[in-house]
């Protein structure tokens, strides 16, 4: 089957759109939005504001504001989890760089003996190569101009070359004893389930870095383990597709945050931020509807 569908005008999308009972008061307010945000971002935000049926037909009632109020709502979402992510992702690379260096020198990521995993040592070592090759950092360009014997820099400098995706998998590729205990420990966590918790929450941030669609999303890749024990186990509200949306989200990096950044504001800014929406549906979020008393990131 081919896409055989035409390009139309900004002006024929809002007939479209008021053809399937989309109320838009302001024509010039809603072209402004169209055309700078793109109609088919903006359809992701209206779904749910449709009959399922396959005409596309939007509930009573429903106006243009409210779509827009959804894409700023998911905006400010991302912008938030960015925030905070940034925040578990530094913490993670600081404390394998403390850790290991003082153990085995900061070269210990050229020990192959470290890791459980050869092919995560290949590929740490190949993209710390790479990176080093093209001198983009300028921090790299002063180290082998005055360390002229070294062909890749320590630990501290090295790590800070790796996306927080690759963290995530030397993290997840070491032999799971000792140094790597204690980062899980100081995250709160066992190894195991942490390593599950980076690997998903860096598939939230690639959302989040790619400006899509997060509100109502379900993240079902590498979907995180959930620990069972008391020692670790969830307090509130939780069940079988919490890990795979928002509300599983924030209750991840909730749990994280609490061991590593005490006193944080993300819990607080996130109350806020649903406050200052009290139209967005909790529920796509996966959020319990009485979520204010039972909510696991509480």
């Amino acid at each position: 089957m081919r896409y055989e569908k035409p390009p139309i005008s900004t002006d024929d999308h809002i007939r479209l759109l008021r053809q399937r009972g989309l109320l838009i008061r302001d024509e010039k307010h809603a072209t402004k939005f169209i055309e700078s945000i793109g109609y088919y971002r903006l359809t992701g935000y209206m779904y749910h504001l449709q009959s399922s049926d396959g005409d596309h037909g939007f509930y009573p009632g429903i106006t243009f504001g409210q779509v827009i109020d959804t894409y700023h709502f998911d905006k400010k979402l991302r912008m938030l989890l960015m925030d905070y992510l940034e925040r578990i992702e530094v913490s993670l690379r600081a404390l394998m760089t403390n850790r290991f260096s003082l153990e085995f020198g900061f070269f210990w990521y050229t020990d192959v003996t470290l890791f459980d995993r050869r092919d995560v040592f290949d590929m740490i070592q190949a993209d710390i190569h790479d990176s080093v090759g093209d001198e983009k950092e300028q921090f790299i360009k002063a180290f082998k101009s005055k360390y002229t014997s070294e062909r890749l820099p320590p630990s501290n400098m090295a790590l800070e070359l790796l996306s927080f995706g690759k963290l995530t998998r030397l993290y997840d590729g070491l032999k799971s004893a000792g140094g790597k205990n204690d980062i899980a420990s100081a995250f709160g966590l066992p190894s195991s389930i942490l390593s599950s918790w980076l690997i998903y929450l860096n598939n939230v941030r690639n959302v989040c870095a790619h400006h899509c669609r997060l509100w109502n999303r379900r993240i079902t890749a590498d979907r995180p383990a959930i620990p069972t024990r008391k020692k670790y186990a969830f307090a509130g509200f939780w069940d079988e597709h919490s890990n795979t949306t928002v509300y599983g989200v924030v209750t991840l990096i909730s749990k994280l945050l609490d061991s590593i950044s005490p006193g944080h504001r993300f819990r607080q800014k996130l109350i806020d931020l649903l406050e200052n929406f009290p139209e967005i549906n909790k529920i796509y979020m996966g959020f319990p509807t009485d979520w204010k008393t039972t909510a696991a990131f509480l």
